[in-house]
């Protein structure tokens, strides 16, 4: 067969292109392998990335402070205060959704006291214990608190009942356990807030070691504690030791929420106790 000039150059020009296919691959390789390198020093020395924060940064003015009980018959505590922003919102459900006791939905939450009072010990040195008397009235003037007191006692769920969401200023006095003056720890506990606006104990959280509590009682006379110290506590681990146990002498606790407001079941996630002796009576 006769090869023609165009025959010929184009196998020439084959031939290069053989020839040079090894270069070209030799030089893609080694791009592909300086680039694989630098990737993987790139990886080495960027910063390792960082793992979500379960609790968010606190806002100016934000809960979450632990606070130790304090006091000679009040142990410090596992006080378990989660980080969070103070909700302003209500503790109570919404609108048609019956209350519940505390611990639940509208409850300041006061635990599952034991069965039967607590159990007491002699009087404190210097102030005899008073009689069993029904308390009327408490007053707190460090916060602004002059309310009035009901008789509470314990839900079927064995959890402690709570004042009506209706009478934001009552307090509720648990009637199972010592009178506020009598041996024992008398406990009164009060919503924090309503949809309304604040409720008897919204500024609970603010009495320090000192404040004073005045509890009048039915048969006319009163019993006056001193504030050993207060405890923010979740209501998950509420310290029913602490709150319900043994004492020597009167003694008194008062209860409300803390913590952060859950939107959905409108229930705060912590209680805010203040633990209190009995200082005088009258």
């Amino acid at each position: 067969m006769t090869v023609t000039p165009d025959d010929e150059g184009g196998g020439s020009s084959r031939s290069r292109i053989r020839a040079a296919l090894p270069s070209v691959l030799l030089t893609l390789a080694s791009l592909a392998g300086v680039g694989l390198v630098m990737a993987g020093l790139l990886a080495y020395l960027a910063p390792a990335p960082q793992a979500a924060d379960p609790h968010p940064t606190e806002a100016a003015g934000t809960s979450g402070a632990q606070v130790a009980a304090g006091g000679p018959s009040v142990p410090g505590g596992d006080v378990s205060a989660p980080r969070g922003a103070q909700a302003v919102a209500d503790d109570v459900p919404a609108a048609g959704t019956p209350a519940t006791g505390p611990g639940g939905d509208a409850g300041p939450g006061a635990g599952r006291p034991p069965a039967g009072t607590a159990t007491t010990g002699p009087s404190t040195p210097g102030v005899p214990s008073l009689r069993r008397s029904a308390p009327t009235r408490v007053k707190i003037p460090r916060i602004g608190v002059d309310a009035p007191l009901a008789s509470v006692g314990v839900l079927r769920s064995g959890e402690i009942e709570v004042p009506p969401l209706d009478r934001p200023g009552l307090a509720g006095w648990y009637h199972l356990g010592p009178s506020p003056g009598e041996q024992g720890p008398a406990v009164i506990l009060g919503h924090v807030n309503t949809r309304r606006g604040p409720a008897v104990f919204n500024r609970l959280r603010e009495l320090t070691r000192g404040d004073k509590v005045t509890v009048v009682r039915s048969d006319g006379s009163t019993a006056v504690f001193t504030v050993d110290g207060t405890e923010q506590a979740s209501k998950n681990r509420f310290p029913t030791e602490r709150v319900y146990g043994h004492v020597d002498g009167a003694a008194l606790r008062l209860i409300t929420c803390g913590g952060v407001l859950n939107p959905r079941s409108h229930s705060y996630t912590d209680n805010i106790i203040v633990y209190a002796t009995l200082s005088s009576r009258g």
